[in-house]
């Protein structure tokens, strides 16, 4: 039996499947390590790539691992904020927009029922979910999104995004449209 090698690539054909991965326009650091070791293994053998080059590229390669950590500790900083600053409104008087609280609710309803967030659901308990009479009255005031709504705020919820929100007499007020605290 006969392989078919292809010339160009070095691969047989039949080995190929394309990634079923969405398509990413970061590189992130498994790409910049190939690309050094793809550079390495090409580089002309007369005319090699100097070491003051090479550690250039190591270096960016340890800003970009910097730069993501730092990012990552600063979405967790920002976040704690925004529940500290959330929480701190509890038992106060607070006039802001109101927003679709169907996800929040989902959320809150699939830990209750079922221990883990609504994306973590298999699809039957996605269902019970979504019949369940709080998600229901939550998925009807939707239409009232955008309103301005004043009261005592009862709990701090944190919807899938992971952005906290006040829940105030059982409508969802965004946190950053709050206007008046008393």
């Amino acid at each position: 039996m006969a392989i078919s090698v292809d010339p160009i690539t070095g691969l047989q054909n039949s080995t190929y499947a394309p990634s079923t991965a969405p398509a990413s326009s970061n590189l992130g650091e498994v790409d910049f390590m190939k690309l050094i070791i793809a550079q390495m293994q090409n580089q002309n053998p007369l005319d090699p790539q100097s070491s003051a080059d090479f550690t250039a590229q190591l270096a960016q390669f340890q800003s970009l691992n910097q730069m993501t950590a730092m990012s990552k500790s600063m979405t967790v900083v920002q976040s704690m904020n925004e529940l500290g600053s959330a929480t701190s409104m509890l038992g106060k008087t607070v006039t802001g927009k109101q927003v679709d609280a169907t996800g929040v609710t989902r959320d809150q309803v699939g830990r209750a029922l079922f221990g883990a967030p609504y994306s973590g659901l298999a699809i039957a308990q996605q269902a019970m979910v979504n019949a369940d009479p709080r998600v229901v009255s939550a998925a009807r005031d939707a239409a009232n999104a955008g309103t301005t709504v004043s009261g005592t705020v009862d709990k701090v919820v944190v919807g899938p995004d992971g952005i906290p929100s006040l829940s105030v007499g059982g409508k969802v007020l965004d946190l950053f449209s709050v206007a008046e605290v008393s």
